[in-house]
């Protein structure tokens, strides 16, 4: 094992961990690339994506996450999520990740972001779309993702408290 790796057994994951990140200052100057395996040093963050789509009655979809991820395994979550590729914008791998775990095609740009947060090292650009979508037709990814569900706002948000993003929520409502 090379120096700067994790020691964990990633074949009971299916993330891949052969994946290339750019990594960025706390200002989001990049300043170096590394495989998702490293172990990033104090002051370094790679950039992670997520969205919450809303359906044109105001529903909002929510996944909950594969039992086989690395972070929050069987967590109920955004609608959609994950790392930002290097070489990727954030508009660009939230369209990917959209695609990846649900099957949908749609085009975000900067004016979609209503929020990011800092984390321990890593850096979280936030999402919102409303787009006329049938669940029925939502094609997921099996590996990544358990269950999808549309909920009205205020249950969306009781499913959210169990998780990991319940620390967040108060925060980023105060930017919607």
């Amino acid at each position: 094992m090379e120096k700067g790796e994790n020691k964990m057994n990633e074949n009971i994951y299916s993330d891949n961990f052969d994946e290339n990140w750019d990594i960025y200052d706390k200002a989001l100057r990049k300043i170096g690339i590394r495989k998702r395996r490293e172990v990033l040093e104090d002051g370094e963050f790679h950039l992670v994506v997520g969205v919450f789509l809303f359906d044109k009655d105001g529903n909002v979809l929510l996944q909950k996450r594969s039992m086989t991820k690395l972070n929050n395994p069987g967590q109920w979550q955004e609608s959609a999520g994950g790392s930002v590729l290097s070489g990727e914008t954030a508009v660009n791998a939230i369209q990917r990740e959209l695609e990846e775990e649900l099957g949908l095609t749609t085009k975000f740009s900067q004016e979609d972001c209503f929020f990011q947060n800092i984390n321990k090292d890593w850096i979280t650009i936030w999402f919102s779309k409303e787009l006329d979508f049938d669940i029925k037709n939502l094609v997921i990814q099996e590996l990544e993702v358990d269950k999808i569900v549309l909920l009205k706002i205020e249950d969306a948000i009781n499913y959210l408290k169990s998780s990991k993003l319940k620390n967040i929520l108060v925060e980023a409502s105060r930017n919607i």
